[in-house]
């Protein structure tokens, strides 16, 4: 279990590092941060009595955001970042992951220390070079709050939820007669001839009146709704705005590095080995011993006797530690040893250990050349930080009541930016900040002209605003979509009369006439797809999907359709021949990475069964947001 635990949680470490923990802290829950604020200890929600708090919510639906961020980009729509769109979802998220948790812990799941630790070693976020580094991980834990105990609590939550869901979803199967009928379906193939009528050829044949524009506008009015939109002028402030402008003196890169090589410790890394009993008598701990005393292979006795399966196959390999990896009598025995050395028995919450000194490894400063542009740029990003600072406590009383903007800019040395006309949903950069529309949005700065507060987008990017211009929500003029509408007129009439002409064609074919030669008759392109499969984007796609829709064509005939594509185009289609996909046209390595992926689809349907069971089941409150 623990092996295909391992196997299944590379992407959990993957996560991890992508989100700094955000991933686990969404299904995880995150009662075990330290700290609250005002109503954080508040009830959000309750499953079999254990509570769900705002604090929980909060956190979740601010790491919710940030992946969606980390996705979209600037271009992440707002609508989508709002508490009210997120929390629904990142709540239901939450009681689900504690229906699913309690059941694990029901089950008598648990994930052993060594196991954890051994994950742990293995977060990428922690590595230099792909060697864990103590130094990273604990910078990094630093950041987002935690402390090692915390971090392994996180980390032991998430692998026994994650264990508990591969039991439901592992055992899932497909079976041949599955495989066949997808295979039947997804891989079948058509063949088919079609002519494309354009309709951009008729485009100058036609023309469209005044009384014609007007009636369409008329009858379409709500197709032409202005939703209330602002335009605004802004300064903004970050870091990099003022390190752009830095310059860094050799001497002062120099001087720093003196001082770091002055204060460097050299220090030493310990790569440790071991063998974990979790529930050994004193007989089987005796009979190891003995053997190591014989001078038996570590390796070879952790392969053996190891309950940490990760590590055994290894020989009990856990790679390195600068003393406070692992636990406090581990790190201690450890630490008492030359290399090649092995321990007596060690005693921790995870069980005994018989532990082997492997490799010490000596860390000697880093030369000038190695460090420079590190240094270099630290001191040209304390500078801009300070100079951001500086800056930051200036802004708000220079933009109190400025007519413009403008001036400020000017006096704190940034420059002046603007964004187009964009409406309550958000817009291109800053205004897809939920902040930022608040307060372009806000009638004391959309209607009186006042100056935004300085909004703290994040811990070291703020910015102040003001809106430049109002459009109230309403129909855009007909002047303005006139073109618009004239276009979609012209359109709509020549894909009438190409439709006429298109069933002329498609009749000719149904009374006897070969396609290619009615084709060929009106110098039309004829195009033949053969072997075809489902799929495909724009016009050719729509082509396909509407040959996949028609029936199959009688022995000895083909199948004739016409329609219009969303461009205006017609189309006369011959569908000539269908075959379904087979199976045993796949082949062994095809037939079973088909049979795993449907299996992998049939487990996660059991998981939401399962989950929608223990749901049914379990006493949940939900506390209605105020």
């Amino acid at each position: 279990m623990l092996q295909s635990m391992r196997d299944n949680l590379k992407g959990t470490a993957a996560i991890i590092v992508a989100g700094f923990f955000g991933f686990i802290m969404v299904i995880g829950g995150i009662d075990f941060f330290a700290g609250s604020s005002g109503g954080a200890t508040d009830k959000v929600a309750e499953v079999n009595g254990e509570k769900i708090t705002n604090l929980d919510l909060q956190r979740a639906i601010q790491n919710r955001r940030n992946m969606i961020l980390s996705q979209y980009g600037d271009n992440a729509p707002a609508d989508l970042l709002t508490d009210e769109r997120l929390r629904g979802p990142v709540l239901q998220q939450l009681v689900t992951s504690s229906v699913l948790r309690q059941a694990a812990q029901d089950s008598g799941m648990v994930m052993s220390t060594a196991a954890i630790d051994r994950e742990t070693v293995q977060v990428p976020a922690f590595q230099v070079n792909g060697t864990f580094d103590p130094q990273m991980f604990r910078d990094a834990l630093r950041r987002m709050g935690y402390s090692p105990a915390s971090f392994r609590q996180v980390m032991e939550r998430d692998l026994v939820l994650q264990q508990y869901a591969d039991s439901v979803s592992g055992t899932a199967i497909a079976t041949r007669a599955d495989a066949e009928e997808v295979v039947e379906i997804s891989m079948e193939e058509r063949d088919f001839d079609y002519v494309v009528l354009p309709v951009t050829d008729m485009l100058g044949e036609v023309s469209v009146s005044e009384q014609e524009v007007q009636d369409y506008y008329a009858e379409n009015e709500a197709s032409f709704k202005r939703p209330e939109q602002v335009a605004i002028e802004y300064i903004e402030l970050k870091p990099e705005v003022f390190a752009e402008n830095i310059d860094v003196s050799p001497q002062d890169v120099r001087a720093q590095y003196e001082q770091e090589a002055a204060n460097y410790q050299a220090s030493e890394r310990r790569r440790a080995a071991h063998i974990l009993l979790e529930d050994a008598d004193e007989a089987k701990i005796a009979e190891i011993q003995s053997r190591l005393e014989a001078g038996e292979d570590f390796a070879a006795l952790a392969r053996e006797y190891s309950d940490d399966v990760g590590s055994s196959e290894e020989g009990g390999d856990l790679g390195f530690t600068d003393g406070d990896v692992f636990p406090e009598a581990f790190e201690e025995a450890l630490a008492q040893l030359d290399v090649g050395g092995v321990s007596g028995p060690v005693e921790t919450d995870a069980g005994t250990h018989f532990i082997k000194l492997l490799e010490v490894e000596g860390v000697e400063p880093p030369s000038f050349e190695e460090r420079e542009a590190a240094i270099t740029a630290q001191l040209r990003n304390a500078e801009a930080e300070r100079e951001f600072v500086a800056a930051l406590g200036r802004l708000a009383d220079l933009a109190y009541n400025a007519e413009t903007l403008a001036g400020p800019a000017e006096e704190l040395g940034v420059s002046l930016q603007q964004l187009p006309l964009f409406g309550r949903q958000g817009g291109p950069g800053i205004a897809a900040n939920d902040k930022v529309v608040a307060a372009a949005f806000a009638p004391e700065v959309m209607l009186d002209g006042n100056t935004s507060d300085v909004l703290n987008l994040t811990e070291d990017h703020s910015v102040v605003l003001r809106v430049t211009e109002h459009q109230p929500a309403g129909t855009y003029p007909l002047e303005e979509v006139r073109e618009r509408i004239v276009e979609q007129l012209k359109r709509e009439k020549a894909s009438m009369q190409l439709a006429e002409r298109a069933e002329a064609f498609a009749e000719q074919v149904r009374s006897g006439a070969e396609f290619a030669e009615v084709a060929k008759e009106q110098q039309l392109s004829l195009k033949s797809s053969d072997n075809t499969r489902r799929g495909g984007v724009g016009q050719r796609g729509q082509i396909i999907s509407e040959a996949f829709a028609m029936a199959a064509p009688s022995s000895g005939s083909a199948a004739i359709k016409v329609f219009a594509t969303d461009s205006g185009d017609q189309v006369i289609l011959q569908l000539r021949d269908v075959r379904e996909g087979d199976f045993k046209r796949q082949t062994p390595e095809q037939r079973q990475a088909l049979r795993q992926q449907l299996a992998s689809l049939s487990g996660s349907a059991e998981l939401a069964a399962v989950q929608r069971y223990l749901a049914d089941r379990a006493d949940i409150e939900v506390v209605e947001a105020q």
